[in-house]
């Protein structure tokens, strides 16, 4: 899969979504324009007189009205959802998981969501339980990586087995990795737009037939009655009409959302190896009467969320959301012979994927002993295999647990944070500098320190991790906090006496998220189209990195170029180190950050050559390429680059 083309693709599909949706307002607009006409028509035209459809002026009056109307329908609900991934887990009745939960069912949810974060290099996102909902289903949304939800319902936590939940999980990633979640947003408010019409022709009858009815028997003539029927059977045309609309709307999730199905699926089976455990849940879905159905009364308008269908009707078939359970079971092994729901799946029983010959011997493009080539990252972007959960894995079991408990604890995480900062610039328990003395409290200073004796029990592969990990605990932090915090970081960078890269990748990474999701600037506005303007961040970008490798970074700067010659001024060369320290590169990430997915596809690649050049990748090389990644939005997993 190729992380870039499935982020346009998702862009592309929101373009097919504006269209569809500007064809059901034309719809809709004409429908109610023509409803109005006879409504007066035959109220006011008592002569008899010819009735004409043509009335320029009424129609545009009536598309400003209904424009405004649906357009405020969905800017609400988009406003509404403006949180990301928490505000739909929220409105679908969702509680957050608490990461040190005692509960042994959402510690396995847990467990599961940090090791696939910690595989696939991404930040942990927030985690909700659906706890009235009995079917198996779950759901990923959000505007980006880095305000992602995903919420599982209590079925889900209760009636599936590990690997089973790690297939929806692995399913849920690859809608984040793909770009899914954004369109999926706007989406849910094309439909609460279209739906506006519809509820307001429920309010008009309703409010008409109450207050009316005393009018109607009581007036001698007839007239009032007639009125008062009049604009019910108008409030009862807008229904309709609405529930066109809402027809239109179930077309437009339908058209989109089967075929990404199918690409989540194959991409879980990716991530896990394991067809069987994806499989297993399909089959428990299946199993059931009822499915996947959730009963929360956004279940309709939100269905293209789900892992499975979440909401069924007598047009299931014209309008599903989801390809049929047996279609999708088959697709991801097509050696089942009968594709059905059975109940040996049920028990729990899991088909593991048959390894080939040459990922038994280490084959592979992720494998041990797959040399470091620009192609291989690349195509490893938005992606995880099985080594990579496996080392995840190991990962989460070699980190000592008072590192992991504190990770989950808000306070704990902020201290955590400082400590591996100081741990990074090589400070000891006993060496905490001054200025955070003064600035924190001792119950901080304190804790910072139990935890840098834990931290230089390990090695610097374990900071990462943790700084993901923690995510979900410090995004719980108050504005104040925040800022408190914010303020340390800002220090500590400034007080670093020499251009420590690890120290700068990982400052990057933390405040890189958790301003996107204080600031709420979920994702900078694109300004880059072409590379040619972006020379000199370029030219900052490939020189730190070529410095960063060692005594050849003429060399690498040059390999660096190679991807991109044809497109850059030809003037670029190896800036002075003066020219291209921390604060240089700070500036440059955030103007590359503004590039449309073509042109970030070109910078990663650039970046990735140019830390191959000599095959040897240095552990600053490693950390700073995290760092640039994860600012432009691409994560590489763990383990695809091998710092030596």
């Amino acid at each position: 899969m190729d992380f870039f083309e499935a982020q346009d693709r998702a862009k592309r599909n929101t373009k097919k979504l504006v269209f569809y949706y500007a064809l059901a307002v034309t719809g809709i607009i004409l429908s109610i324009y023509i409803v109005t006409l006879i409504f007066f028509n035959s109220q006011f035209n008592s002569e008899g007189g010819m009735f004409s459809f043509w009335y320029p002026g009424w129609l545009l009056t009536v598309a400003v009205i209904v424009g405004v109307i649906i357009a405020s329908g969905t800017l609400y609900r988009v406003s509404q959802l403006s949180k990301g991934g928490s505000a739909v887990a929220e409105m679908l009745g969702g509680r957050k998981v608490n990461p040190s939960t005692t509960d042994s069912n959402e510690q396995r949810l847990m467990n599961v969501v940090e090791e696939m974060s910690i595989a696939s290099g991404i930040s942990v996102p927030d985690v909700y339980v659906l706890d009235r909902e009995e079917n198996i289903n779950a759901f990923a949304a959000g505007f980006s990586q880095n305000d992602a939800a995903i919420g599982v319902t209590r079925g889900t936590l209760e009636q599936l087995n590990r690997d089973e939940l790690q297939g929806v999980i692995a399913h849920e990633f690859s809608h984040i990795f793909n770009g899914d979640m954004r369109f999926n947003i706007r989406l849910i408010g094309v439909l609460n737009g279209i739906l506006i019409i519809h509820i307001l022709g429920m309010l008009i009858t309703r409010s008409v037939a109450f207050s009316g009815a005393g009018r109607v028997s009581s007036n001698r003539n007839g007239k009032g009655g007639n009125g008062a029927v009049a604009i019910i059977l108008f409030g009862i045309s807008l229904i309709v009409i609405g529930y066109i609309g809402m027809l239109f709307g179930r077309m437009i999730q339908s058209a989109i959302s089967r075929q990404r199905e199918f690409l989540a699926d194959a991409a879980a089976v990716q991530f896990t190896r394991n067809p069987g455990g994806l499989a297993g849940a399909l089959n428990k879905i299946g199993l059931k009467s009822n499915g996947g159905e959730i009963n929360d009364g956004h279940a309709m308008e939100m269905s293209h969320l789900f892992f499975a269908s979440s909401f069924q009707s007598a047009l299931n078939r014209l309008f599903a959301t989801h390809p049929p359970l047996e279609d999708r079971i088959k697709a991801i092994n097509p050696s089942l012979a009968d594709s059905k729901p059975k109940k040996r799946f049920a028990a729990g029983e899991t088909q593991k994927e048959k390894i080939s010959g040459s990922e038994k011997k280490g084959g592979g493009i992720l494998s041990d002993h797959a040399a470091i080539t620009p192609e291989v990252i690349l195509g490893a972007i938005g992606s995880v295999g099985k080594r990579q959960v496996k080392a995840a894995s190991h990962i989460l079991k070699e980190i000592p647990p008072p590192l992991i408990e504190a990770a989950h604890e808000p306070f704990s995480a902020e201290a955590l944070m400082f400590a591996v900062m100081f741990e990074a610039t090589g400070n000891r328990p006993s060496d905490i500098p001054e200025w955070f003395l003064e600035m924190s409290d001792s119950g901080t200073v304190k804790e910072v320190s139990r935890l840098m004796e834990y931290l230089k029990q390990g090695n610097r592969s374990w900071f990462i991790p943790l700084v993901e990990i923690a995510m979900p605990s410090l995004k719980n932090m108050s504005e104040v906090q925040y800022k408190q915090f914010r303020e340390g970081m800002d220090i500590l960078a400034q007080k670093t006496e020499s251009d420590n890269l690890f120290l700068f990748a990982l400052e990057k990474m933390v405040i890189h998220q958790l301003d996107a999701f204080f600031t709420e600037k979920r994702k900078p506005k694109i300004r880059h189209h072409r590379l040619k303007p972006l020379g000199h961040e370029l030219s900052v970008l490939l020189s730190a990195l070529a410095y960063a490798s060692g005594n050849e970074a003429e060399k690498a700067f040059r390999n660096g170029l190679k991807p991109i010659d044809k497109f850059i001024p030809e003037s670029m060369t190896l800036l002075p180190e003066s020219k291209c320290g921390l604060l240089a590169l700070d500036r440059a990430l955030n103007e590359l950050s503004a590039s449309a997915n073509p042109v970030k596809k070109y910078i990663v690649s650039a970046v990735i050559h140019c830390i191959t050049a000599d095959k040897i990748v240095t552990a600053d090389e490693a950390e700073l390429t995290r760092a640039i990644t994860e600012v432009l939005g691409a994560p590489i997993p763990i383990g695809v680059i091998q710092a030596r």
